[in-house]
């Protein structure tokens, strides 16, 4: 009899779980379960098809489980859950939706369960017209809202008639899902509501670079409701109402419950596997998890996290790629009795949580760790901004970016970044992705050489620009302070001068109260405004003059003189968000 490899999930780790199995043993028998009644799906372009902004239903399928079967010859069971496992007898307990009950033995398993959603406990959340976006027959389940809301032949959707007819799409969270939804449900023609707990949009970014999106939807219509939740949902007869723990009512025609994930273990915690802190199934490099027969990928284990080696669960597709055929591999090579040290066996370096999200013409993205995130777990960190363009300023189309680099202070490695702006965002963070995977330190950045050409980049690309900023501030040559830094240092006993080196006109335009206006080109004739017995900080729109200015300054004797990050760009939307947050 043919060992056996039993697969239990057939989405992104399954599926290639399965797959690399068989890339590495002919002789298994492998058997992919999957609850639902579809395989290897695209859970991430499921917003994109809700607003029709991916036409066929069928793009969203990667493989074709009949397919699949034949290329792999894995036997595909759709529709099959498994219920128990038992691991003395090294056996799965499954039902079909027939109700057909059997007993599955195995010599491997690969447990790929993925995660399930976070439903809040809200009275009337389970009602109708809210859904979620998770699965194709989520998807499935808005799109025939939607075509009940304003039933259209074809694709095409008069906008127009749909505004005139003020039809409401409430979405409950910010995260990925919540904001890809509230863009395509903008697509539809929706006006939409977005209610989220936190105080900020985009809770893996840093506040500050968060905000942007917010603006971006608020420009687009969107009402952002932050650090408010629903309470209830109420119905009548002809509407249905959420009822925030504030008290206001936000009236809907469709919701969306985007609240988040956590790992599907129910498996793994009635066979006894070993769950991390944050209760997903802990695994080593190999993918194995306790029971060294049973092997976990994707969303319901953890990872390792890259910058501080630290056990962390991100629920992403790529990962769960990845860790599939490393669970995959190694699963069948254990029935190959492979040795561990076999150039064969896989193993999964770690995660760094790299992600983006566009929302109406904004895009932010984030990888490794962030400010917060390193303030909460006691990381010693320092941080640079950067803004610049999408490609050489001088060729049309250019958009601006903001980067923010997190590095460790004492040998300069690269622990995060996180890029806002528009077009190149993605790349950027590509770029500094791999940067930290590498173990790059920000001097490093300074030596990347990126390809340039008037429509792709810069000849100094902002990536290279950030690491010139970080670089020269380990060296002491430049040092830097953000904007939240600032206005603490201005209210203490101390506080620095804050020079604005900005024209008179932009000075006029909105200028930090205190600040006092030395244009950079007339800083040489007017040195005697600048003290030399206190701090001093120079900043002006985006970093550049400023740091003309603090150069000037430091060559001619003055000692205590920093660059504000990224100037007053980001300094006013600091501000903004502190004035939000005072007003509430």
């Amino acid at each position: 009899m043919n060992k056996r490899i039993v697969v239990v999930g057939g989405v992104a780790a399954g599926a290639s779980a399965a797959a690399k199995a068989r890339r590495c043993n002919e002789q298994a028998e492998i058997v992919l379960l999957e609850a639902g009644p579809y395989m290897s799906f695209a859970n991430c372009g499921l917003p994109y098809y809700v607003g029709g902004e991916i036409a066929k239903r069928d793009d969203l399928f990667v493989a074709d489980p009949k397919v699949f079967s034949q290329r792999f010859d894995v036997d595909v069971r759709l529709n099959t859950k498994a219920e128990r496992i038992n691991p003395s007898e090294r056996s799965v307990e499954t039902a079909d939706s027939d109700g057909n009950r059997r007993t599955l033995r195995y010599d491997r398993l690969v447990l790929a369960t993925g995660t399930v959603p976070v439903i809040p406990p809200v009275p009337g959340l389970d009602g109708p017209n809210v859904f979620f976006c998770r699965t194709v027959p989520d998807a499935d389940a808005v799109v025939e809202r939607i075509k009940e809301l304003l039933p259209r032949e074809g694709e095409t959707v008069d906008r127009a008639a749909l505004k005139e007819s003020h039809l409401r799409a409430l979405v409950i969270g910010g995260g990925y899902i919540g904001l890809e939804c509230a863009e395509q449900f903008l697509r539809r023609g929706f006006e939409v509501t977005i209610v989220e707990l936190l105080d900020q949009l985009m809770s893996p970014l840093d506040a500050e670079m968060a905000q942007p999106i917010q603006l971006a939807l608020e420009s687009c219509g969107v009402e952002v409701i932050l650090s408010d939740g629903v309470s209830r949902i109420d119905r009548t007869d002809d509407r249905q109402e959420a009822v925030l723990n504030s008290g206001r009512r936000v009236g809907f025609d469709l919701a969306v419950i985007g609240t988040g994930v956590r790992p599907n273990v129910a498996l793994a915690e009635q066979a006894g596997l070993e769950l991390g802190a944050g209760g997903a199934i802990v695994v080593d490099e190999r993918q194995r998890t306790s029971d060294p027969s049973i092997y976990a990928a994707g969303d319901n284990c953890q990872s390792r996290f890259i910058p501080t080696g630290s056990p962390a669960n991100i629920p992403l597709a790529g990962p769960a790629n990845k860790q599939g055929r490393v669970a995959g591999a190694n699963a069948a090579l254990d029935l190959l009795d492979v040795p561990d040290g076999d150039a064969r066996r896989l193993r999964f370096a770690g995660v760094l949580g790299t992600a983006v999200v566009r929302v109406c013409g904004s895009v932010a993205g984030v990888t490794g760790l962030t400010e917060k995130l390193a303030r909460r777990e006691g990381i010693d960190f320092a941080v640079a901004y950067a803004p610049g363009v999408s490609h050489a300023g001088y060729y049309p189309g250019a958009e601006p970016m903001l980067v923010k680099l997190v590095y460790s202070p004492s040998d300069g490695r690269l622990l995060g970044a996180q890029a806002v702006g528009g077009e190149g965002v993605d790349k950027r963070i590509d770029v500094l992705a791999t940067a930290i995977h590498g173990g790059m330190t920000v001097e490093d950045l300074e030596q990347l050489d990126l390809c340039y050409a008037p429509p792709f980049g810069s000849a100094k690309d902002v990536a290279i620009i950030a690491g010139f900023v970080a670089a020269n501030a380990r060296r002491g040559t430049a040092p830097g302070i953000g904007p939240a830094e600032l206005l603490e240092k201005l209210e203490s006993d101390n506080p620095p001068l804050v020079v604005d080196v900005r024209s008179p006109r932009e000075y006029e335009s909105g200028h930090l109260d205190g600040a006092v206006n030395i244009p950079v080109d007339a800083m040489r004739r007017r040195l005697e405004e600048v003290p030399t017995d206190r701090p001093v900080v120079v900043h002006c729109g985006v970093g550049y003059r400023s740091y003309v200015a603090q150069q000037l300054l430091r060559n001619r004797g003055w000692e205590n003189v920093l660059n504000l990050h990224a100037g007053y760009g980001l300094l006013s939307r600091v501000l903004k968000l502190r004035s939000r947050a005072t007003e509430k």
